[in-house]
């Protein structure tokens, strides 16, 4: 029977379709909600450490985060995906919603240092490890089968995720003045964290208007997206089938073609000889961006700045970083190039802590001091961005395209297990600065 007299679609014939602007804005739109959630909870996490400043939320809340988010993303790339990228997303999304909304009522109740709420606060937050898990990988695979300009939108989407948290966070504060500072903390976190959820959800509904375009149809339409589960409750025919039948390309005798067999069974240690120079590159990134950033960047001098001294370096960190992101739409993406942004960012484990030692022994004025941490913190920012758009970009195009998904994934899970020795290794950075001596408001 003739594929198309069943009512399938051979995307090889189909013509090309443009992205355009509209899907642009798509996957930017995609890149704010699989990072929002975290950085929902980072741009609120002085709620959190005002009402549980005992268990000390902002370290505690991290590892909590990661270390699910770790394992689960290690289980997605080493075992066969069982879920479509779209169930996998909006079952991440909804999760999320539910997750950040119940966030501030998991405190409010409580008085200060409850164990009871820390220990609910810190179930919910391991579950959006396990939620963070499903959207970073699911939108790294799914966009890794889109040309390199989705690519990039996407991961300038996830720059302007902390941005946007920021900017709606001063306008929360800027917005509540009951006279009561307890009672307007709580308030706004429940206000911050339903716009939050609301954010999501608008990108579950853009999910969903991506999913019905003949843009997702026809780089999607080979990797079983759209008829794998159709096929195999409807018709009761094996998916490898249907691909041969699409393709025209020769069946194996279990009735799958050769190279998506050979594809489909790739192991973990497989994938990651493909990408090691890559995956490897991916994780140093973060190691020396969580080293030094947010304890090392925001302990340090920035004019007189005041109470608005670490939100500033923060804001000035997701500035950069956000261009960073984007700017390697103008370069192409070469593994010469990835190395020299990636491993030359080392320096700045050292020009950051050199200028805090120098400020704080009175060899440089403190306006000078300032200067130098904006140029450092601007540098370690951009070079974050760059290295993680290259990563991103190259790892698909190193495998073949029915694997482009599972290369996705795995830059994704190098990103988290970098995260989490950064923040290892920001334990030996912090330490140092403790010892030079810590910066006081003048």
């Amino acid at each position: 029977m003739d594929i198309k007299e069943e009512g399938e679609t051979n995307f090889e014939q189909q013509e090309k379709p443009e992205g355009g602007l509209k899907m642009r804005i798509f996957f930017i739109i995609f890149g704010i909600g699989s990072l929002l959630a975290w950085n929902a909870i980072l741009s609120d996490i002085g709620f959190f450490m005002n009402y549980q400043a005992k268990y000390k939320p902002s370290t505690s809340f991290a590892f909590f985060n990661f270390a699910l988010n770790i394992v689960f993303q290690f289980i997605m790339i080493f075992k066969k995906q069982l879920l479509t990228y779209k169930t996998q997303l909006i079952f991440g999304l909804i999760a999320s919603i539910i997750s950040l909304v119940a966030l501030p009522f998991a405190v409010a109740p409580f008085e200060k240092n409850s164990l009871t709420s820390f220990i609910i606060t810190g179930g919910i937050i391991l579950f959006q490890g396990l939620v963070n898990a499903f959207c970073c990988s699911g939108f790294f695979g799914l966009t890794s089968f889109f040309p390199m300009e989705m690519i990039i939108s996407l991961s300038s989407g996830q720059g302007i995720s902390g941005i946007l948290m920021n900017v709606i966070g001063f306008i929360v504060l800027a917005s509540i003045n009951t006279g009561d500072g307890d009672q307007d903390a709580k308030i706004g976190a429940i206000i911050f964290f339903s716009i939050s959820g609301l954010i999501i959800l608008l990108c579950l509904i853009v999910l969903l208007f991506a999913f019905k375009s003949d843009y997702f149809k026809y780089y999607l339409g080979k990797t079983g997206e759209y008829n794998k589960m159709q096929n195999k409750i409807e018709n009761n025919v094996d998916e490898g089938a249907i691909v041969s039948r699409a393709t025209g390309e020769k069946e194996g005798d279990d009735g799958l073609v050769d190279d998506e067999k050979e594809n489909s069974e790739i192991s973990f240690l497989e994938l990651f000889k493909k990408l090691y120079d890559v995956d490897l590159l991916s994780c140093y990134i973060y190691v020396i961006t969580f080293a030094l950033f947010p304890g090392c960047s925001i302990n340090q001098r920035l004019f007189k700045t005041g109470k608005y001294r670490q939100t500033s370096i923060v804001t000035i960190y997701n500035v950069f970083d956000t261009i960073g992101r984007s700017i390697i739409s103008k370069i192409k993406p070469t593994k010469i190039l990835t190395y020299i942004v990636v491993l030359g960012r080392t320096i700045l484990l050292f020009t950051l802590i050199f200028n805090f030692y120098l400020d704080m022994n009175d060899y440089i004025s403190p306006e000078l001091s300032s200067i130098f941490v904006i140029i450092n913190v601007s540098i370690l920012a951009l070079t974050n961005g760059m290295g993680t758009s290259l990563c991103f970009g190259l790892a698909p195009s190193l495998v073949p395209d029915k694997i482009k998904g599972r290369a996705g994934g795995s830059i994704s899970f190098f990103n988290i297990f970098g995260i989490f020795l950064g923040t290892c290794v920001a334990f030996l950075t912090n330490y140092i600065m403790g010892e030079i001596g810590e910066y006081k408001e003048d």
